[in-house]
């Protein structure tokens, strides 16, 4: 037991010197000259040819070869060398983190701007101007039924209002009868009925009354009027020289139902 322990032993401690044997070896490097006067530095001595090496010299050190003032030297110019190389390479690092964050910079630009654009078309509706008559368009959906149509920005209306035409593309199921009093002083019947959504511009109204009425006397570009039921609730400004209603958000939301 004891042999086969100092064996191990053994074996550990010869290991350990041919380690540290060729660990040592690698730091050597060998100097010859040539024929022709050229000094060479290797460290591998099998690639000196067979006729110079009766010259070799063995180097345990970097500059070994040198005298001292000159060994100075050479250090101190390879200690400038090597700091100028970090100090070239710090400068690539901070160039790379300034390139970095100037695209990161421009990213959170063209998003803020991609944000602001978006807002900015969910805030404005093209609307059409016929002298003093504002024509906006209007999504209309009931029960799945859905309809684009223009309706004439209205705020005398106390309703919104449709003709029988495009209230029977909606199946817009009447609610109730009456009258209403029109231009002029006149009275015409009228039927009461509810749409499942009116959409205009960011807003959307839930369950809204409409008045639908028949059409009567010329034809007209536009399928009813945009009442007060829908205008009383939101906010708006109409810039006539660009020709759109611009509707003023509701905080921290981008459209509102009402």
């Amino acid at each position: 037991m004891n042999n086969c322990i100092k064996y191990g032993a053994l074996c550990t401690l010869a290991l350990c010197l041919l380690i540290f044997w060729i660990t040592d070896l690698r730091a050597e490097f060998y100097r010859y000259v040539d024929d022709e006067g050229n000094t060479y530095y290797v460290d591998d001595i099998s690639s000196i040819p067979e006729k110079y090496r009766n010259q070799i010299k063995v180097y345990r050190e970097k500059y070994d070869n040198l005298a001292d003032d000159e060994r100075s030297e050479a250090v101190q110019r390879e200690n400038e060398t090597v700091r100028a190389k970090e100090e070239k390479h710090q400068r690539q690092i901070e160039e790379t983190l300034l390139q970095t964050q100037q695209i990161e910079d421009e990213e959170r630009h063209k998003q803020a701007e991609a944000a602001r654009q978006n807002l900015l078309k969910k805030s404005e509706t093209k609307v059409i101007l016929e002298g003093n008559r504002i024509l906006v368009p209007v999504t209309f959906n009931n029960e799945g039924v859905e309809l684009d149509v223009v309706l004439l920005l209205d705020t005398g209306a106390t309703q919104i209002v449709l003709n029988r035409q495009v209230a029977d593309q909606l199946n817009v199921v009447t609610v109730q009868k009456g009258l209403a009093q029109v231009a002029g002083g006149s009275s015409i019947q009228t039927q009461m009925g509810k749409v499942s959504y009116i959409k205009v511009g960011p807003y959307k109204m839930k369950d809204a009354g409409v008045i639908i009425i028949p059409h009567e006397g010329v034809p007209v570009n536009y399928s009813g009027l945009l009442g007060m039921n829908f205008l009383k609730n939101v906010e708006y400004s109409i810039d006539y020289k660009n020709q759109v209603i611009r509707w003023k958000l509701p905080q921290g939301q981008s459209a509102a139902s009402n």
